[in-house]
């Protein structure tokens, strides 16, 4: 009896160890298989998540270049702002403005010409001068053609190289402001350069004026605009009384033809001068053009 319990009790203990060597095998074999597959899901290197590139932001610049007119090599040079990276379809502000007829004052126009455009919120534009052309007090109208080609040749470089936006603006001032004024009232409307004129304190006005009055400006226009302003002295200096009496008499005139073709605005600036008004007139008259 006793050797029948030991052999069954044999019996049993050997089933028990195979059935735990197979739990045990089965057990190896799900912990192999989940570490296999955790393995291939995971990298093998741990990455870091790739950053994008910075946004490139283009600062304003400016640049020189030459341009042909009239036989001669000319050069200009050309406020680019940092917007022209995104939109190169810009308006352009072309500046009149020769050293000789600044009799040593307002060396900076070409800057104050920026700084006015920076000054409108929501204006991006190109502003373009030419350095020299010649010696010259510009005494218009019998140089008149000969300027207003160097400009023709002008915008037609700023056209094929920089924006071929047809908002041309005509700024200048003192002498050279005669220039603008006669490009306004005398270009063929066919052949327009420029839809918007800012003049300050022009010199030369008698001719215009005259002209204007005897209806002598063309009227085949549309759609142009012209800020004019000047310093009024009021008998502060009875010197310019003839300069006050000039201007006051041009703005009459534009304003008895009464175009339609024509918006215009005229300032007068009180207890300012000659050589400090131009800042204020510069940025007085692109607000009026681009603001809405």
């Amino acid at each position: 009896m006793k050797l029948a319990l030991n052999s069954n009790l044999k019996i049993i203990i050997m089933n028990a160890k195979k059935k735990f060597l197979i739990l045990e095998g089965l057990l190896f074999a799900l912990v192999f298989i989940g570490c296999s597959s955790s393995d291939e899901d995971a990298p093998l290197e741990p990455t870091s998540p790739t950053n994008p590139e910075p946004k490139v932001i283009t600062a304003d610049r400016r640049e020189t270049f030459t341009f042909t007119a009239n036989g001669t090599s000319i050069q200009g040079k050309i406020f680019i702002p940092s917007e022209y990276e995104n939109n190169k379809n810009l308006p352009a502000i072309f500046l009149f403005d020769f050293p000789e007829g600044n009799h040593a004052v307002a060396t900076d126009e070409f800057e104050k010409v920026i700084e006015a455009v920076k000054a409108v919120e929501g204006l991006s534009s190109l502003v373009i001068a030419m350095d020299e052309y010649k010696n010259n007090d510009i005494i218009l109208p019998g140089e008149f053609q000969e300027y207003y080609e160097i400009f023709e040749n002008l915008a037609a470089y700023v056209n094929d190289r920089y924006t071929s936006n047809t908002s041309r603006t005509f700024i200048a001032r003192g002498a050279d402001a005669g220039m603008v004024l006669f490009t306004l009232f005398f270009e063929e409307q066919e052949t327009s350069l420029f839809q918007n004129f800012i003049a300050t304190d022009s010199a030369n006005l008698g001719l215009i004026t005259e002209m204007i009055k005897n209806g002598d400006v063309s009227q085949n226009m549309e759609n142009k605009k012209l800020h004019y302003s000047y310093t009024f002295n009021d008998g502060i200096n009875p010197d310019n009384a003839d300069f006050d009496e000039g201007n006051i008499t041009f703005i009459d005139a534009v304003r008895a033809q009464d175009y339609s073709w024509l918006d215009f605005e005229s300032v007068s600036f009180m207890n300012m001068t000659f050589e400090n008004a131009y800042p204020t007139a510069f940025a007085d008259g692109i607000a009026f053009i681009f603001e809405d």
